[in-house]
């Protein structure tokens, strides 16, 4: 660098000595000059040399002991505020988590393997009888449930339901543990609902009705014991998780199990045991043969059946009522007290008691397809019932062979969903918006028919051979929660009234209306 420029300031000099015609006058100032430009090329040199060099880091100063001492409290008050940060993170993972709305009130742990609903049921209902002068009821309101329970489960698995009813006499209707490790084999025990009548697995706050129809009086209600159930899904879909003795989401369930057994209509009290050590199996297998075939008018048709075999030690047996007024129109006390159309002497009988094998037989099905439902079933119930003679002390054995069957249709006119849960409003009540919820309409008939073989035993003047029953009903759905029903019902009998054994008439009609308010969470 230094070379080039003092090469070219000798050409400048050069041409500035032939351009100039005494050039040899100015030579000196001339070698002087170029003498300072060399100097000053030379310092231009240097300084750019050390500008290129790098500068060496200045000398480490000792700390002063007081600074020392102020970065170490420093550095120890960080860290004990990183450790706080890390606990407070820690417990707020930790933390439950609340909620309130209208599926009830939900305590959730963080990671959701642990959870605890609150929930509860009023319904209170008024019932008013036609024609009192012929049939002989009461009008009367009456708090029907009055029910608060805890549900839930723990690590994810294990569910549990707890419920009390404080309108009832029998004051714990369902208690149970369910362990559903696996879709395809749950293990439910406690007490619970038989998985035998449709309309009763139903719950009890989603039926299309007030009351359910014959075919769930001749099962028994709730009952003790232990019960395997499942369900699959269509190839290629994910199957739900089973908890509880019902489901209506996958292709294919099951139940069977045994229990103690309590009869028609039967709801053992609280823990009690059974009668005796024989014990009643059932067990019922239900599919939804249309799911995920995209024929969407059909997904939601069902159909099933259920059975039951057991073999009960002289178990009293529960009289039978009619579905919406709960009149006695089957009264197992009402035997015999003179003599019968063609007993050699008077016979007397003392109030009989099942005895011996009794099974049942329940084919039913349903279909939902959007605002249109539908329900059938039918059951063969059978018995034998064993009357023991008030004179003689001899016992009178007769096979009892119960029938009853019913067809129910209801739509929802506003245009929800009928499902087999109840229906959800799309718009709640409330007039001030002019939104009014949503409307239900329904219609159903339902009869049974009583073996005329417990006539050996029962007096037919006390109670009736068949009852037939046709109900009509409306539901309006407040919102989620709060339902109004207004249901009413008109039902014939065949016998059951007169003035003794051998002069029988047909009870009168009982023709009813009911009402209900419902509220659910």
């Amino acid at each position: 660098m230094k070379n080039f420029k003092r090469t070219a300031l000798a050409g400048v000099i050069n041409l500035a000595l032939f351009g100039i015609p005494d050039a040899h006058a100015d030579t000196a100032a001339l070698e002087r000059r170029i003498r300072e430009l060399e100097t000053r090329l030379e310092k231009l040199d240097q300084a750019a040399a050390l500008a290129n060099k790098p500068t060496p880091a200045p000398a480490p100063v000792a700390a002063a002991p007081e600074v020392e001492k102020l970065t170490r409290k420093v550095n120890t008050l960080e860290r004990k505020l990183e450790v706080q940060d890390e606990v407070t993170a820690g417990t707020f993972q930790k933390l439950p988590v609340f909620e309130a709305g209208e599926n009830g009130f939900k305590i959730s742990s963080s990671d959701k393997k642990h959870q605890v609903r609150i929930r509860g049921a009023v319904q209170t209902d008024g019932r008013f009888f036609i024609d009192d002068n012929s049939f002989t009821a009461t009008d009367r309101f009456e708090l029907k449930q009055a029910r608060v329970w805890l549900e839930g489960y723990f690590f994810k698995n294990i569910y549990f339901k707890i419920m009390p009813d404080f309108a009832a006499t029998n004051i714990l209707p369902d208690a149970y543990l369910d362990y559903a490790y696996h879709p395809a084999a749950s293990l439910l025990v406690g007490k619970y609902k038989s998985p035998l009548s449709l309309e009763r697995l139903q719950g009890d706050a989603d039926g299309t009705f007030l009351e359910r129809a014959f075919p769930s009086y001749l099962a028994s209600n709730r009952d003790v014991g232990i019960q395997l159930h499942g369900a699959f899904s269509k190839p290629g879909y994910k199957t739900d998780t089973v908890a509880g003795p019902i489901d209506t989401k996958n292709t294919f369930t099951y139940q069977i199990g045994v229990t103690n057994g309590s009869g028609d209509d039967g709801s053992i009290d609280k823990s009690s045991a059974g009668t005796a050590d024989n014990k009643e199996i059932n067990g019922r297998v239900f599919a939804h043969p249309f799911q995920h075939t995209g024929y969407s008018w059909l997904e939601g048709f069902g159909l099933g059946v259920a059975g039951s075999v057991g073999n009960p030690d002289k178990q009293a047996l529960n009289n039978q009522s009619t579905p919406l007024g709960r009149s006695k129109y089957i009264d197992y006390a009402s035997t015999h007290k003179a003599l019968p159309v063609g007993a050699a002497a008077a016979v007397a009988y003392a109030a009989p008691t099942s005895d011996g094998t009794a099974s049942r037989i329940y084919p039913q099905a349903y279909w939902f397809s959007g605002p249109f439902g539908a329900m059938g079933e039918y059951v063969i119930s059978t018995q034998h019932l064993s009357g023991t003679s008030i004179n003689t002390r001899a016992s009178t054995n007769v096979k009892q062979e119960n029938k009853a069957w019913q067809i129910l249709g209801s739509y929802v006119v506003t245009g929800e969903d009928n499902t087999f849960a109840g229906v959800k409003p799309i718009q709640n009540f409330d007039p001030l918006k002019g939104t009014w919820g949503a409307l239900q309409l329904a219609a159903r008939y339902s009869e049974l028919d009583v073996d005329n073989s417990t006539f050996v035993i029962l007096d037919p003047s006390k109670s009736a051979t068949k009852a037939r029953a046709w109900t009509v009903g409306a539901n309006w759905y407040l919102n989620s929660n709060a339902i109004i029903r207004a249901d009413y019902e008109n039902v014939s009998f065949s016998g059951g009234a007169g003035t003794s054994s051998t002069k029988v008439t047909d009870r009168p009609n009982e023709q009813i209306f009911a009402t209900r308010f419902q509220l659910s969470f």
